[in-house]
This record gives C-alpha cells, sequence and structure tokens, in this order.
C-alpha cells in the first residue's frame, strides 16, 4: 500500500530561493506512489540537498554553525541506519540463496531434510526480526528530537530528516513479517489461524513478498508430505523475494551514497567559515 507522507513547505527568504531550494520543495511536497518508490524519492531528495549545498554561496547557508550540529548528528544516526539495512538485506540474501539451492537439489523422499532447511531459515529470519525491532526503537528515539533554530533553511533540513525517517520505518516494517513460532502439527489449523490474525493486523494492508515467503515455509514447516508442485509454488515465492531483496540492496546502496555526500558538501561549507 502507498505510504502516507504529510510535510509542509517553509517560507524562505527570497535570496535564499534557488533551482535547488525549490527542487527540495517539491519533493517534500510529493507523495510516493507506492512503499518501493519510496527509496528512489529519497535518494532524489538528499541529491536535491547536494546541488544546494555545492551551487550556493555559502554565505546565504549558514544561520550560525551550532543550528546545524543537531542535523550533522542525526545524520549520522540515519546513516548507520541505512548502513545496518544493507547489511540485514545481504543476510536476507544469503539465507534465501541456501534455502533455493536446497530445494533446487530436493530428491524424492527428502522431505525431512528439506524441513530442516526451511526450519533454519525460519530460525534466521527471527533473528532478522529481532535486528529490525531494534532499528524500529532507534528510529522512534530519533523522531522525537529536533533543534531549537526557526531558520527557514534549518526548518527545510529538518522536514528533510522527518521524511528519511518516514521511509526507512516504512522498510523495516515492511521487512518485519512476524514468523508466528512452530506448534506441534495437531495444531497446524490454530497456526494457520493465527498467521492469518497477523498478517491481517499488520501495519501494510497488503501481503508482500516476505509475508508471503514467511506464512508459506511455516505451513510446509509442519507439513507431514511435500509434494512437488508444492515445492515450485515455494521456488517461484522464494525468486520473487530474491527480486525485491536485489532491488532493495541497490536502493539502499544509492541512498546511502547520496547521504554521504549531502553530509560532505554541509560539512565543506561549515568549514569555509571556521
Amino acid at each position: 500500500m502507498a505510504a502516507t507522507y504529510h510535510v509542509r513547505s517553509c517560507s524562505l527568504p527570497a535570496r535564499l530561493h534557488s533551482t535547488g531550494l525549490n527542487r527540495i520543495q517539491q519533493l517534500l511536497n510529493m507523495l510516493p506512489t507506492d512503499d518501493k518508490s519510496s527509496l528512489s524519492f529519497l535518494s532524489e531528495l538528499y541529491e536535491s540537498v547536494s546541488h544546494l549545498f555545492n551551487d550556493s554561496p555559502a554565505s546565504l547557508l549558514l544561520p550560525n554553525h551550532s543550528s546545524y550540529t543537531h542535523l550533522l548528528d542525526l545524520s549520522l544516526v540515519h546513516l548507520d541506519l541505512c548502513s545496518k539495512l544493507r547489511d540485514i538485506t545481504c543476510h536476507i540474501k544469503d539465507c534465501l540463496r541456501d534455502l533455493r539451492y536446497a530445494f533446487r537439489r530436493r530428491r524424492h523422499g527428502e522431505d525431512s531434510t528439506i524441513q530442516c532447511h526451511v526450519k533454519a531459515f525460519i530460525r534466521s529470519r527471527r533473528s532478522i526480526h529481532k535486528d529490525l525491532a531494534k532499528l524500529l526503537l532507534l528510529l522512534k528515539q530519533t523522531e522525537h528530537s529536533s533543534s531549537e533554530s526557526t531558520h527557514p533553511l534549518i526548518t527545510l533540513l529538518r522536514q528533510v530528516c522527518s521524511q528519511t525517517c518516514l521511509t526507512f520505518r516504512t522498510v523495516l516494517l515492511s521487512l518485519s513479517s512476524p514468523v508466528p513460532k512452530p506448534m506441534p502439527s495437531k495444531w497446524a489449523l490454530v497456526t494457520k489461524l493465527m498467521v492469518k490474525n497477523v498478517t491481517n493486523t499488520n501495519s501494510q494492508a497488503q501481503r508482500n513478498e516476505f509475508q508471503m515467503m514467511d506464512e508459506e515455509l511455516q505451513s510446509l514447516s509442519m507439513a507431514k508430505e511435500i509434494k512437488k508442485e508444492r515445492i515450485k509454488s515455494l521456488i517461484t515465492t522464494l525468486d520473487n523475494v530474491d527480486v525485491a531483496v536485489e532491488e532493495l540492496e541497490s536502493s539502499l546502496e544509492t541512498l546511502y551514497r547520496r547521504m554521504i555526500q549531502a553530509r560532505v558538501y554541509i560539512l565543506n561549507t561549515l568549514s569555509m567559515h571556521v
């Protein structure tokens, strides 16, 4: 489902109006068409910040040095979050590769071996889910922080930080599909109902690739018999997740570079007035 963002534009003095400023304001008032486009949207936003600080006279960009301290500290937290998200996507990709390989080399009568691989993958997903929960907690702490400056440019950059928090939250939640703990096979129906309930109460109204994968694997881990058609269906699901992870990893890599670039331009501007 498309994420909803509510970011107000600020009124900047005429002398600060430039192509870079106008572009940032325009982007802050745009809504990503879907969750997958939110990272690309954010990358473009940081690229516009870089252009602003690279192309504008430094004297017009510096209300005072202390006004940037909080924003620079916050940018380090966001860079750390982005880096850890990249690490998580790499870990997911490695686990997916091992599981897909196990499925493709499966032989008749090796259902127990397949289920061992599936259960190992589910355990890794639970571990990843804990890491994502920690990042969500860290992100929540940054959402309530703010600087005291009321300078229009600082206000604009704070809005960029707010957009960053919203986007990271969207990505973290998309990866945070709850993985129910396994139960005895006689409780299979109860488990199925629990999974359905968790999915329905998830913050995202639509089931994404990760939710579909987790549900199918949880069901497979408790199955008494694994049919060939079911394996084929799961391989297709895993392939779809792999594509989604590849796209996410690429988007995070691009975003990370542009966040660093924007931070460097701001620091360079500050260094000219030391």
